[in-house]
């Protein structure tokens, strides 16, 4: 269960760090900067000091954290993208909302299932954030590329 804390904390961080584009371009890497700092300070907020101890507080965590990362991939969504860049934003939206997809499993696990597939579930929700952050990494490089070109 301590492990789940810090996993979910990575899920969360990668920068788009383009500027001096098109106004456009500008005005997309400002808002998607502005709703990433947001969703890290959610995901902060939600992990700050909360080290689950049993079942049902990595339950509440985990349940916190889901409604953050769908409420993110909502927010992501609403942003605008330049045509080049509208579907590696998209793909953005759906990693944001595949996180939410997976925190909520682990959730149900949490909340359902025995100590052994809360821990289960656990240790594939730390897998799965160090498999996203790697694709948001890769798909936030793809956006800078483009955006550069």
């Amino acid at each position: 269960m301590k492990r789940l804390a810090g996993a979910l904390a990575i899920a969360a961080v990668a920068v788009i760090g383009v500027g001096c584009g098109s106004e456009e371009q500008n005005d997309y890497v400002e808002q998607v900067n502005q709703l990433q700092t947001e969703l890290v300070d959610e995901v902060t907020a939600a992990v700050s000091g909360a080290v689950p101890t049993n079942q049902q507080d990595a339950a509440e965590i985990a349940a916190e954290l889901e409604q953050v990362f769908a409420d993110g991939a909502e927010q992501f969504e609403a942003v605008s993208p330049p045509e080049e860049v509208a579907d590696l934003h998209e793909q953005l939206v759906k990693q944001i909302d595949g996180i939410a997809e997976q925190v909520g499993a682990a959730e149900e696990a949490f909340t359902s299932g025995s100590a052994e597939e809360a821990s289960q579930a656990a240790l594939a929700l730390q897998e799965a954030s160090n498999r996203i952050q790697t694709d948001l990494t890769g798909l936030i490089d793809q956006i800078n590329s483009e955006l550069q070109n």
